[in-house]
């Protein structure tokens, strides 16, 4: 059988500026859009690409090379992607391949780098299943088995194939074999027994013939079969033997005697990555109060108006509460819904509240998920036949950080951007550099879903698009249950110190509130945005401090590894020096506070009470956020100290106090969003106090308590801070009423880079006049060895980007072109933050 067409043209996860042109020779097979297929670049290597376009079109300057197979049955990527794709591309100024790269799960490309190693967990009975089905597959397993590893080139040397890919992902989905990307990752999948009926009773009659023979001879067995018909989703679908020996409070013999009669079939498979909850667990929709049910109401207007929606509440007035409504809503009406979270890890009370109601239903995909468990949520959302099958609910609501915006959604009709202001959405390095929130908009007007961005401090930008009439503003002023806003004031350092009334870093209006809250029984949350112990190891004699040799840094002081260490580049310095390198004293002495510090200082002043430390050393295992949040929740301990972990989705009926040991670092940093920052950053840490109950209270310690930034903060003044704000941008010609690029540029060489970026400038300041800044040098002028060297362009929003686009790419390819500049690292980033 021949095929229709001659060539495809494919992207491959490299930053090449155009689309390769491969032919389709052999191929007998029909080659859609969206499938992967394997291809050669150069002499040996050979990558996963995604077939982008079928034609009949040669190339003119090359000839075509043959694909060397097709992977897949049915396409992995889907039309609303390749829109996606193009657009991000054109937008963020970077390749297709780049977006590919960040958007495919590893699991999804293989290279012929990629190393295939046994399953540490490998199920005998899938090993001579396979292997008896398979002889490709046996012969590659039987190899893996021997060497204790293979290469990809390896393996088809073996099958005397050019790609072995097919009898790889035999063996990869059968849990035989794992590649060393997932083993690095210490992949350890949890295996589950699960159940089926076997093919003997797929019919109703038979079932009910068995269900009658057991009641009279075996009833614990008819107990057992009753068990997963009722909790089996769909019929004869698999059912894990744990969630059925719940319910039936018996041993795994019951369901060995139902195998020996023929009833079930038994394997096993990887536990899912979010449990479905039983059929009939999931909660009912919580009850919405007057004022909520008035905001409900509002976006049901908008969405049916096919509007963008704005979602302004203050902190604790119930947003959650709406999120589910309108999730319940697009479920019902058969759609999917992507739910955006700043960083998964910091939302575990958000997730586990949505599982209550939508479990089933429910995925969660982010980066610290292995790679074969990311894999399973994105086939689950395309709908891949072998998924639905196993989990056909599954896939339909996603929550995720910014990672999740590429998943292959085919009935997307809800897209939620929970605390949308977070700089978090904003991808830094490598390309794409995208803003998730302004790609959640586009995809969703693209798909015709309905978008919501909600937050109690919407950033400057999107309260201005909504006081344009782009987006649809609906407010919560109130917390929900009456509870009131929490009493916020500044406790004076300057005069603090001037009376010697300090207890550490403790004021004494700090101290005494600590001291109270903690004689009710109630909570307290200290927020310190740096960790470690000390941000600098200084000596006491001449101030010299020691910085990192990479970076133009000081080091960070970490007591407990009796360290010093970089968090830029990792540097690290053990044991800390105790005699100066400068004047030779022996006084070196922390400098600074971190939240290391403030945790030592609290078992010094408050010796009784129970302190827990959030920040990444304390939270960098993948469950370790979560066993925090519900040691706290449960009042395990008394106070929690940490970093801007503590700002974000925590709901805590029991706190009272909030204290903010540094209110003024964060205002002090040279950047046009800092003050804009520190509002939203102190305001949010400020909500997580009284929301329940009584009212809560929140101390700002500060040496400048007039600050009016400070001031707009106790008066909860959202829009007093968002008018001056508005004021000052739209005067020096910043976001929203002009547009940003920022050029990086990096090189080893501080002086070939200074000349570099001068070079760079200049060309850009003729094409682009006045509306070119720099080049100048940013605050951290060097990290891992490399200088930096900036440079701005603004753009008036009348401007049409496409336009000034393709100009600036031209300046930019003719630059590196030169090979006076060829390993000059340059960097586009669109709508910087």
């Amino acid at each position: 059988m021949s095929v229709e067409f001659k060539y495809v043209d494919v992207v491959l996860p490299l930053p090449l500026p155009k689309l390769l042109t491969y032919s389709l020779e052999g191929v007998l097979n029909p080659v859609k859009f969206g499938m992967r297929v394997v291809v050669q670049v150069g002499t040996k290597k050979r990558y996963t690409a995604i077939v982008w376009r079928v034609h009949n079109d040669a190339p003119l300057v090359y000839d075509a090379r043959p694909i060397e197979s097709v992977v897949d049955e049915y396409p992995v990527v889907v039309e609303l992607q390749r829109s996606l794709w193009d657009w991000m591309s054109s937008h963020y100024m970077c390749s297709r391949g780049e977006v590919m790269a960040a958007a495919l799960p590893a699991g999804l490309k293989l290279s012929s780098q990629t190393r295939l190693v046994l399953h540490p967990d490998r199920d005998p009975l899938a090993e001579r299943m396979l292997t008896d089905s398979d002889a490709a597959a046996g012969l590659l397993f039987e190899a893996v088995l021997a060497q204790g590893g293979l290469t990809v080139q390896d393996a088809a040397k073996l099958l005397q194939v050019q790609s072995p890919q097919r009898a790889i992902n035999r063996l990869v989905d059968a849990g035989l074999v794992l590649t060393e990307e997932e083993l690095k990752e210490r992949y350890r999948p949890r295996m589950e027994r699960v159940v089926e009926l076997a093919p003997d009773f797929q019919d109703e009659a038979t079932v009910q013939s068995m269900l009658d023979m057991l009641e009279k001879r075996a009833p614990k067995q008819a107990e057992a079969l009753m068990g997963y018909l009722s909790e089996a989703p769909i019929w004869g679908a698999l059912v894990a033997e744990k969630s059925l020996l719940k319910r039936l409070g018996a041993g795994t013999e019951i369901f060995r005697k139902l195998e020996e009669r023929g009833v079930f079939r038994r394997s096993k498979r990887p536990e899912l990555a979010t449990s479905p909850v039983l059929p009939g667990q999931n909660q009912s929709l919580p009850i919405l109060s007057p004022a909520q049910k008035k905001a409900y109401d509002a976006l049901v207007q908008s969405r049916d108006a096919k509007r963008l929606a704005l979602l302004h509440g203050v902190t604790g007035s119930g947003k959650t509460e709406l999120y589910i409504h309108l999730i319940a809503d697009a479920l019902e009406a058969g759609g999917q819904v992507l739910f955006l979270v700043p960083e998964i890890a910091l939302t575990t009370q958000l997730i586990q509240r949505l599982e209550l109601y939508f479990g089933a239903y429910m995925s969660v995909y982010h980066s610290r998920f292995t790679t074969r468990e990311r894999t399973e949520t994105w086939l689950d959302v395309l709908g891949a036949p072998l998924h639905k099958k196993r989990n056909p609910k599954g896939g339909r609501l996603v929550v995720g950080p910014r990672s999740a915006i590429f998943l292959p959604f085919t009935a997307l009709k809800l897209v939620l951007v929970d605390e949308e202001h977070e700089g978090s959405f904003k991808q830094q390095d490598p390309a794409p550099r995208y803003q998730a929130r302004d790609v959640a908009m586009w995809l969703a007007q693209k798909a015709g879903a309905f978008a919501v961005l909600g937050s109690a401090t919407p950033s400057v930008e999107t309260h201005w698009l909504a006081e344009q009439g782009k987006l649809d503003r609906v407010d919560l002023t109130e917390r929900f249950g009456g509870a009131q806003l929490p009493e916020i004031w500044c406790a004076d350092l300057r005069k603090a110190h001037r009376q010697r009334a300090m207890f550490g870093h403790f004021s004494r209006e700090l101290k005494l509130e600590i001291e109270d809250v903690l004689k009710l029984g109630k909570q307290v949350i200290l927020f310190q945005n740096r960790r470690g112990y000390a941000p600098m190891w200084q000596c006491a004699t001449c101030a010299w401090m020691p910085g990192c040799e990479r970076c133009d840094v000081p080091l960070t002081h970490h007591k407990w590894k009796n360290e010093l260490h970089c968090h830029h580049c990792g540097y690290m310095e053990n044991p800390p020096p105790k005699t100066c390198v400068s004047c030779g004293k022996a006084t070196m002495e922390p400098k600074g506070l971190g939240t290391e510090r403030i945790e030592e200082e609290l078992k010094e002043h408050f010796p009784q009470a129970r302190v827990a430390r959030m920040d990444w050393d304390t939270t960098r295992s993948k469950h370790g956020h979560e066993r925090l949040v519900r040691a706290f929740a449960n009042q395990d301990y008394d106070i929690l100290v940490g970093t801007q972990m503590v700002t974000k989705g925590l709901d805590f009926a029991h706190v009272r106090l909030v204290g903010v040991l540094n209110a003024d670092r964060m205002l002090s940093f040279p950047d046009f969003r800092s003050f804009e920052r520190s509002f939203q950053m102190l305001t949010q840490v400020a909500g997580r106090a009284g929301r329940t109950g009584e009212r809560g209270k929140v101390i700002l310690q500060t040496f400048n308590p007039e600050h009016w930034v400070l001031n707009k903060v106790m008066e909860h003044d959202y829009h007093g801070l968002v008018k001056q704000e508005l004021l000052e941008r739209k005067n020096y010609k910043y976001p929203p009423f002009d547009r940003l690029i920022r050029i990086t540029l990096r090189h080893s060489d501080a002086n070939r880079l200074e000349a570099a970026a001068e070079v760079l400038a200049l060309r850009l300041r003729q094409r682009f006049a006045e509306r070119t800044i720099g080049p100048e040098t940013p605050v951290l002028s060097r990290i891992n060895d490399l200088h930096h060297r900036i440079i701005l362009l603004k753009f008036e929003r009348s401007l049409a980007p496409a336009s000034y686009k393709t100009l600036l790419g031209e300046d930019v390819f003719s630059f590196q072109s030169d090979d006076r500049f060829k390993r000059i690292r340059i960097t586009v980033d669109v709508d910087p933050v």
